[in-house]
């Protein structure tokens, strides 16, 4: 997809979704009837009476079976699904045991059959209640989460950044920290992580696979970096003028827009931004989100250009991205130039 066309798409797309709010709606029963017979691993946090939160590896094909398996008797459903009450403590007026799960950006929503994936954590919350304008809305549970996500990190072509970087023409985008940085020195800049990092320029075209965990993608990202490259170096959050830069010892490793429509959207990573050629190209880090309904896990087909930017997409479906700095063409209306990315099943044992 051209860079000019993916903004407009994206801009159009994105501005549905809001920030997190102190407060949530809850929609439907949370309780959608499941038909594949899959049976999903999750942690089940429930609340206590102290405040605490009860942690339990649970398993079941959909939200009422993983209440009823794992809290037995404790736990009373209603015939719709919902929770009547938790240890004898019945819902009231101004109170009702929801089932939440945490979702990027939004927070803690109602839990939903269709929404769950191994590896998730749902939270059972006795949540006070208010109506306004005939709607219920239900205060978020206080439990803090931190969803683990792998990206596979790749320059197939490092002569081409190369070429790019030598050319007086290209000219970055102005968004960044490094926004008076030439392309030739956001070059030297890429080079000097990937030297610090320890990559040589055929690790980085064959492409790495890094995790890392956060409240959002873009920060799970800047994590994954943290532990799988610089363990040693010490993580700052700055914000500046609307973009976020994630600094490691003082330098800006990666920025992205903090705006609703467009969080998550990148200004530099590694010291690259968008760079424009001078024949209308765009050069810059393409996103991919590997399906999370997909069968296997070792399905290059799976792999699809992303429609949201990053910091949009819900962690707790999506657990799998690419980052590809490569050039899209006028020619191109899709997903930019075809490349070889490896599948999820080939992430290094121990990552």
């Amino acid at each position: 997809m051209k860079k000019n066309t993916l903004i407009i798409l994206m801009v159009a797309v994105v501005a549905v979704i809001g920030i997190a709010a102190a407060v949530m709606m809850m929609t439907g029963d949370g309780n959608d009837d499941t038909k594949d017979g899959k049976i999903y691993s999750v942690t089940l946090e429930v609340a206590q009476e102290d405040g605490a939160y009860k942690e339990y590896a649970a398993t079941g094909m959909n939200v009422k079976d993983i209440l009823t398996k794992t809290l037995g008797d404790d736990i009373v459903l209603k015939s719709n699904g919902n929770v009547q009450s938790y240890k004898n403590k019945e819902n009231t007026v101004n109170e009702s045991w929801i089932v939440f799960r945490w979702q990027s950006l939004k927070g803690w929503v109602p839990a939903k059959d269709t929404d769950l994936r191994d590896d998730s954590t749902l939270v059972l919350e006795y949540a006070k209640k208010t109506t306004n304008n005939g709607k219920t809305e239900y205060v978020q549970p206080k439990f803090s989460i931190s969803n683990e996500v792998y990206f596979f990190i790749q320059i197939p072509n490092m002569s081409e950044i190369e070429k790019i970087a030598k050319d007086p023409n290209s000219k970055p985008d102005d968004k960044s920290e490094g926004k008076k940085l030439t392309t030739s020195e956001r070059y030297d800049v890429l080079m000097g992580w990937l030297e610090k990092a320890g990559l040589t320029k055929s690790d980085i075209e064959g492409g790495i696979w890094v995790n890392g965990s956060g409240t959002n993608a873009n920060e799970a990202l800047v994590n994954a970096l943290k532990s799988t490259w610089f363990p040693s170096s010490e993580v700052e959050v700055v914000e500046d003028k609307g973009v976020l830069n994630y600094k490691l010892d003082g330098e800006t490793v990666h920025g992205h827009l903090m705006s609703k429509d467009m969080f998550g959207w990148f200004t530099d990573f590694l010291g690259w931004a968008d760079t424009q050629l001078n024949n209308g190209d765009w050069t810059y880090w393409s996103q991919y989100t590997y399906n999370p309904n997909a069968k296997t896990l070792d399905d290059t087909k799976q792999w699809t250009y992303n429609n949201l930017t990053l910091g949009k997409y819900d962690l707790g479906k999506y657990r799998y991205f690419g980052l590809v700095l490569q050039t899209t063409t006028e020619k191109q209306t899709g997903d930019g130039a075809e490349i070889v990315m490896q599948t999820p099943s080939e992430i290094p044992e121990g990552l």
